[in-house]
């Protein structure tokens, strides 16, 4: 599969129009989670109006909705085709002067945005884990801590758990997951290890002609999984200490092994 940071580029950039599709395909969903951050962040002393930025923000599935709930947000991807699509999304949903595009490096964003943020969100197992280890890991969310302001909170939401990974193979073998996207058909070939942690993937994407598939492309990637005790001894190091824990972006309880972590940090 080739380096860390080649995968990044070919996934996201070179053929970044495979995931691209995915992500246009969860736009309504996007909308609903948009909402319930929009909630979370107020519960948590974001209010509306309040500087926002998304890292690793795809084409702006949830930037472009939370700025429609009366947020200021920045856009950060390495991709420069999904900030154009973020933007030009803006634009039809009406809320384009409330939200910025910038291309960029996620693990450089304190070099390449002004800070005053007074929040960060990562949405759906994004950027942490890319690299593969906990320093780089810690070299991000240390980055992040810089552009945010004292008291500045971090939400790391939809974030995969390692005990929820170990779970799904004990109990069932995760050979193949599919999904149906409309007039999207993914297969995911999933691969975890358990001693060092990573999970390869390889996703297949085919196109629905009426009651057959044509073929697309593949594309795939390797990031390492955390526990949530790994996940926040990980942010601690970078200047962060938990405050709140959810299961879910309606805020149910975290059981390990069965939600995904959704964690409130705030910058010491």
């Amino acid at each position: 599969m080739g380096s860390v940071d080649n995968w990044i580029t070919e996934f996201f950039i070179r053929r970044g129009w495979l995931f691209g599709q995915v992500l246009r395909a969860h736009r309504e969903r996007g909308i609903e989670e948009a909402r319930l951050i929009a909630v979370l962040l107020e519960k948590h002393g974001v209010s509306k109006g309040s500087r926002v930025i998304e890292l690793g923000c795809g084409s702006g599935r949830i930037s472009v909705p939370l700025a429609r709930e009366g947020y200021r947000v920045t856009c950060l991807d390495i991709s420069p085709g999904y900030i154009e699509e973020a933007l030009e999304y803006a634009q039809n949903m009406g809320v384009r002067e409330r939200v910025e595009g910038v291309v960029g490096d996620a693990w450089k964003v304190d070099e390449i945005v002004e800070g005053g943020y007074n929040a960060a969100l990562m949405v759906w197992t994004t950027l942490i884990g890319y690299k593969g280890s906990p320093e780089t890991d810690i070299e991000l969310l240390s980055r992040i801590h810089r552009i945010i302001v004292p008291g500045g909170k971090l939400f790391i939401l939809r974030h995969i758990d390692r005990d929820a990974i170990v779970t799904r193979n004990a109990q069932c073998r995760m050979d193949i997951i599919a999904s149906d996207l409309g007039d999207l058909f993914v297969i995911e070939k999933p691969r975890f290890d358990p001693v060092t942690s990573i999970l390869e993937n390889t996703w297949i994407y085919y196109k629905k002609k009426g009651d057959e598939l044509e073929y697309l492309d593949k594309q795939g990637f390797k990031i390492r999984i955390y526990t949530v005790t790994e996940l926040i001894d990980i942010a601690s190091k970078a200047g962060w200490k938990l405050e709140a824990l959810y299961g879910s972006l309606n805020q149910d309880p975290f059981i390990p092994g069965r939600t995904s972590i959704n964690a409130v940090l705030v910058a010491d």
